[in-house]
């Protein structure tokens, strides 16, 4: 989790490099960036335990926020972007996010849906705000660049398909705090 030392070595080399567009994002930027949305999820009032989840196509901003998740001590929890309103509420719901951070790719009805089905929930979306949307963009771009002060390794949380039709959460608990190391 030594954000800086990989800045300070790595700063302008790629760490992502998105097929097709050939976009790229340093180990700078996303050091910075991750940053930006460690301590979006602290002004949101998340503590490290707390759940996050994100239903994104694969971008680098995906990558950004749950790297955000994982260096505030955040359980992660990637959503697929296939799936319906519904079938991402369950999942919401089931593992206890607090708040949801989606793209309007996943199609117009399951984007202008979610608000409805996911009431108490705070959502974002990549971009311009939109009705029961807040700008994860806009105000992800106001925060600081620099790690927040309680900076810890979170947890990852995946769902298989189940065995029963739903699907089930697996958390993932790091054995190794790298908190501390230099």
């Amino acid at each position: 989790m030594d954000g800086e030392r990989i800045s300070t070595e790595a700063r302008d080399k790629a760490a992502i490099i998105m097929g097709g567009s050939g976009e790229v994002t340093t180990f700078g930027q996303l050091d910075a960036r991750s940053s930006q949305a460690a301590h979006l999820f602290r002004r949101a009032g998340l503590k490290a335990g707390d759940v996050v989840a994100f239903c994104l196509e694969n971008s680098s901003e995906l990558l950004e926020i749950a790297w955000g998740g994982l260096r505030s001590g955040l359980v992660v929890v990637p959503v697929s972007s296939k799936l319906t309103a519904g079938e991402i509420a369950y999942i919401v719901r089931d593992s206890g996010a607090q708040l949801l951070v989606v793209s309007r790719k996943l199609g117009a009805e399951t984007f202008a849906a979610i608000p409805g089905v996911l009431t108490g929930v705070r959502l974002y979306t990549l971009g311009a705000a939109a009705p029961g949307y807040r700008s994860w963009t806009d105000e992800a771009a106001a925060e600081p660049l620099t790690p927040v002060a309680d900076e810890r390794l979170g947890a990852n949380m995946l769902y298989s398909s189940g065995t029963t039709g739903r699907p089930k959460g697996i958390r993932w608990e790091a054995t190794v705090d790298y908190s501390d190391t230099a």
